[in-house]
């Protein structure tokens, strides 16, 4: 009896052994192209639940799963495929064929889902969109790729800023710029120049509610997910080293602009100027010794240098994927430059039984931005790229020795000599003297940990943060022209020159805690049910001094500081300012997301989020938001096999809420608009007083956003075209604007929730594969966005409008910044004046308030996209990425200053076009006379003289690579070379005249850093 115990003990072992060990396995395997070249950061997921995992740069990947699961695997551009593990199931290598889009891993903070089954809009887009390119910022590579995402960069300072807008602006003054993720961590979205664009893997936009909507207060302009590079379990380590080197250089300027001859003929038929004073002779022997283009003189060829090392490693139960990198670029402005080192490192684990996972991700940043104050500033002498483009071309760069002057002559605090004719040699020497450095160091780490404690229940948390550190330093030099008058504004001082110093610190903190649950039941239904507690803290505080009066033998060090104790006459000139400041913000949420699936034909989402927000009083600081949505698989039905050429087809629709608690914009802005706040100020007979400052106001709240979209995903003829159609409709209520109110209450306006504005528009994405056989491979995409945007509501004591300070204003039911203005007529032949149109289209020569009309433009685009192509032959590879913005419109102060004749010796250049002005009655022209009664600044702020069309066509790059074959890399160390070349920006299109059509969306240009182009030759070798 014992002996038959012990058997059938031993056989039950042994059947639950093997039970066991055919319930979780290991598969690892390689992803590459049809060509064979290994696909990294392709994403795979167990279908069915919401693990998954990324293959690596070499195309490997490893992932535990049960027999009798499918893998799908999907990568942006590639027509996905999946794969049913079976016990003999142990390496799984898998080609995809270039096609269709639909099936790729959609992947944000809080979920993972792929798109087939996703009910939401969003668009992925993968590393070989962004990485390797010349620019310095990840999100400038994004411009162009992803349809309904705007990006404007104001500036061609490395690293710059870029303004960011998805599906319209949807706020009047508070912050209009999505959320971004990176690795589930929320971070600034100002903050990207110092972060590494080759250690991403994917860029994921998520546009509708139904995708938008968990994240609550923070998701009403959308959301962009950044997901970075990471190693593979059972991986051998492997590196990777990307080197880059080129040149940078400005674009040519749609302006013709007059020579020295010309300019000074202009002066001497003027009567103005220097021109006036000399004979025809004197001009000629001025204009034959120069002829100076200042563009030439104050911008210079950069160059870009790039060095990447990243490596990764995995065993059975752990993997590591680590970077550093280097990166420095000069800008196309003399003294302008950035240097930037990266490290990072991503550490994932999991314990034997597979059931606790957890992962550590790291990068530490620092950058260092060099640049000039003043871009688009009114200031003269601070204002470095409107000397670049209107410096007298008849005043010499140079000095007796022949090099380029870093002075003109012009002795430190010569009032005589600083003059608006010599505003070149003072910007210069600025530029060459002065010290405007910006240091940044940024820390973005996350923890993630995930235990399945019991079948299908996982629990989950993910710490985050992200800090920034900032330190400025601007220095006028005390030996600068401009420098004598830093100490008191004059130059009577002993010492002058001026050091300001400034460090900042923003720590914000974000945990979250899940509990899911998902199960498929009979083979049919799936539903996944997650809940969610989240709690966010920042921190802000800043530092500042400023001292002035500089000693000239001791600058760059303390010593250099002028005791501020010392008395020169009466007066003690040198005592510094000190600054400092705190401000911190919170926001506590519970949420929950249900899924549900039926045999991957019919689902629906839901999603509910319940926030509380700091900047309200308690009545207002809870708000809920919502999403519903729904999708529907219609390739799965039977009846679409009599439609053999549809391959995928799935309709979407969803509605629901978000919000936006950043109603004043910065991150730390509204903080005490609820309460009443009093200031200092004079009183009687010169006593101190308290005024109020603020009044309060405690019904304050959110700002509403609720958006409709029906969307439609689609791959025909063997998903050899493929597009995605989506339309929508965003409405935001409760708009954070001002108010006006009786004066009586010591102002005259106040902040309140009020007013209504409105999004419609259409974005469609078309892909199609023109050739792949016999090695070739040949495809086309594009994709293009239209956006109606409008003021809906305004408060009734507006009466439709918001009057107008400037050009642009807000106009019930027209988009935000529209031009609102007097229209330009022409010249008046008789006697040169400048003629404008009534409202009612008679002709006065008079700018009037009551003349302004509407012009229905804006300087917010309505259409925008771009188109790409793709060639490739074996290892070698041809692409193209071009990108447009169209209907935008923007004031052109820099061509208005190059055509002003209200006077002529103000000491700056004239377009050619000026030359034309009126001279005699009858003559017909469009530029009035010498002498007019408008200047420069009253045409762009009332009229439309200026106002132009700031549509352009970009080739934003332009690249020609060739991949080495494995089979000539065999004898040697490598396991892959690739080596390109490529251009950004090197050819646009655009009627706009100046440097650049491109902006941040502002409504004015004058003297703004233009983009550069920048040609780079890199190698990528693996090993």
């Amino acid at each position: 009896m014992r002996s038959k115990f012990t058997w059938i003990m031993a056989l039950f072992m042994v059947l639950t052994f093997n039970l066991s060990f055919a319930q979780e396995k290991t598969v690892t395997g390689t992803v590459s192209d049809d060509a064979g070249q290994p696909l990294p950061g392709v994403s795979i997921l167990v279908r069915g639940t919401n693990k998954s995992t990324t293959t690596d740069f070499d195309g490997n990947y490893s992932i535990s799963v049960s027999v009798g699961q499918v893998l799908e695997f999907s990568f942006v551009g590639f027509t996905s495929q999946s794969a049913t593990i079976t016990a003999a199931s142990g390496v799984i290598n898998i080609k995809l064929e270039e096609g269709q889009v639909i099936g790729v891993i959609v992947k944000d903070a809080y979920r993972t889902v792929s798109e087939r089954k996703a009910t939401f809009a969003t668009t992925t887009i993968s590393a070989e969109a962004f990485e390797n390119r010349g620019n310095a910022s990840i999100i400038q590579s994004m411009q162009g790729q992803i349809a309904g995402l705007s990006i404007g960069t104001g500036s061609g300072q490395p690293g710059a800023d870029s303004a960011i807008i998805l599906r319209g602006v949807g706020t009047i003054n508070g912050n209009f710029e999505p959320l971004f993720i990176v690795d589930g961590v929320p971070v600034d979205e100002d903050g990207f120049r110092s972060i590494n664009p080759n250690d991403y893997a994917s860029i994921t936009t998520l546009k509708d509610a139904a995708a938008t909507s968990i994240y609550g207060n923070r998701g009403s302009n959308g959301v962009i997910v950044l997901t970075t590079k990471r190693g593979s379990y059972n991986q051998d380590l492997k590196f990777r080293y990307t080197s880059q080197f080129g040149y940078n250089e400005l674009q040519p300027v749609n302006i013709d602009l007059m020579t020295s001859r010309e300019l000074l003929q202009f002066q001497k038929r003027s009567g103005q100027g220097l021109g006036s004073t000399l004979s025809d002779a004197e001009i000629d022997v001025l204009s034959r010794q120069a002829n100076t283009n200042w563009s030439d003189i104050f911008f210079r060829k950069g160059t870009t240098k790039l060095h990447d090392l990243s490596m990764s490693v995995g065993s059975a139960n752990t993997n590591n994927f680590t970077s550093f990198s280097y990166f420095e670029q000069d800008g196309i402005f003399i003294n302008t430059n950035l240097k930037r080192f990266t490290l990072r490192n991503n550490f994932t684990g999991r314990s034997q039984d597979q059931k606790f996972e957890y992962s550590l991700n790291f990068n530490a940043n620092f950058s260092r931005q060099s640049g000039l104050d003043g871009a688009g500033t009114n200031s003269i002498f601070f204002a470095p790229f409107r000397a670049a483009l209107q410096g007298l071309p008849y005043l010499s760069p140079y000095d007796a020795n022949g090099n380029i002057t870093r002075d003109g002559g012009i002795a430190p605090g010569n009032t005589d000599a600083i003059t608006a004719d010599n505003a070149p040699y003072v910007l210069l020497n600025s530029s060459l003297m002065n010290t405007d450095i910006e240091d940044e160091f940024k820390l973005i780490t996350g923890l993630n940990a995930k235990y399945t404690f019991m079948k299908n229940v996982t629990a989950g948390m993910q710490l985050g943060l992200d800090y920034s550190q900032f330190k400025a330093l601007e220095r006028i030099h005390p030996e600068s022209i401009l420098g004598p008058f830093q100490a008191n504004g004059t130059n009577t001082t002993q010492f002058g020159g001026l050091q300001q110093e400034s460090t900042s610190r923003d720590f914000r903190f974000n945990s979250l805690f899940t509990l899911n649950y998902n199960n498929t039941f009979a083979d049919a239904h799936t539903i996944d049910l997650t809940g969610y507690v989240e709690y966010i803290k920042n921190h802000f505080d800043s530092f500042g001094f400023v001292q002035r009066g500089l000693d000239p033998r001791l600058v760059g060090t303390g010593a250099a500081f002028i005791d501020g104790e010392t008395v020169e006459g009466t007066l003690r000139p040198y005592i510094p300012t000190v600054s400092s400041g705190k401000a911190e913000e919170g926001l506590f949420s519970y949420f929950a997301n249900f899924d549900y699936d039926y045999k991957g034909k019919y689902g629906f989402n839901a999603t509910v989020r319940r926030d509380n927000s700091f900047r309200f009083i308690d009545e207002n600081k809870w708000a809920t938001f919502y999403s519903l949505g729904g999708r529907w698989n219609i390739d799965e039905e039977s009846f679409m096999e009599k439609l053999p050429f549809v391959d995928q087809l799935k309709l979407r629709a969803s509605f629901g809420t978000t919000g936006n608690q950043r109603i004043n914009n910065g991150s730390y802005s509204a903080l005490n608009f609820t309460r009443n706040l009093y200031t200092q100020s004079g009183g009687y007979n010169g006593t101190p007083g308290t005024v109020p400052g603020q009044i309060a106001n405690p019904d304050l709240r959110w700002e509403v956003t609720e958006q409709t979209n029906v969307g439609l995903d689609f791959g025909l003829f063997g998903n050899r075209l493929s597009g995605t159609v989506d339309v929508y409709r965003k409405f935001t209520r409760d708009l954070f604007q001002s108010t006006p109110i009786s004066a009586v209450n010591a102002t005259t306006d106040i902040d309140t929730n009020t007013g209504a504005l409105e999004n419609k528009g259409v974005e469609l994405f078309l892909k199609y594969v023109i050739y792949d056989k016999n090695g070739w491979n040949i495809s086309v995409d594009a994709n293009t966005a239209y956006n109606q945007n409008r003021m809906r509501d305004l408060p009734d004591s507006y009466n439709g409008i918001i009057q107008p300070t400037g050009s642009a204003t807000t106009l019930e039911g027209y988009p935000l910044n529209t031009f609102y203005v007097v229209r330009y007529a022409g010249v008046n032949p008789s006697n040169g004046n400048a003629l404008f149109y009534t409202r009612d289209g008679g002709l006065t020569e008079t700018i009037r308030d009551e003349d302004r009309v509407n012009t229905g433009k804006s300087s917010l685009p309505v259409w925008t996209g771009g188109f790409n192509t793709r060639v490739s032959y074996k290892g070698f590879e041809f692409s193209t990425q071009w990108s447009y913005v169209a209907d935008i419109y923007r004031n052109n102060l820099d061509y208005a200053d190059l055509e002003e004749t209200n006077l002529v010796n103000d000491g700056t250049n004239r377009a050619v076009s000026a030359g034309t002005a009126w001279q005699n009655p009858g003559d017909i022209t469009s530029v009035p006379r010498v002498g007019n009664q408008y200047n420069s600044v009253d045409y762009i702020n009332s009229t439309d003289r200026y106002l132009e069309d700031a549509s352009f066509l970009r080739l934003r790059n332009v690249l020609l690579g060739y991949n080495f074959d494995k089979k000539i890399l065999e004898k040697l160390p490598f396991s892959g070379v690739r080596l390109y070349i490529q251009a950004e920006n090197l050819v646009t299109f655009t009627s706009y005249r100046g440097w650049d059509a491109e902006s941040n969306f502002r409504t004015t240009d004058r003297g703004q850093y233009p983009t550069p182009k920048i040609y780079t030759l890199g190698a990528v070798v693996n090993f």
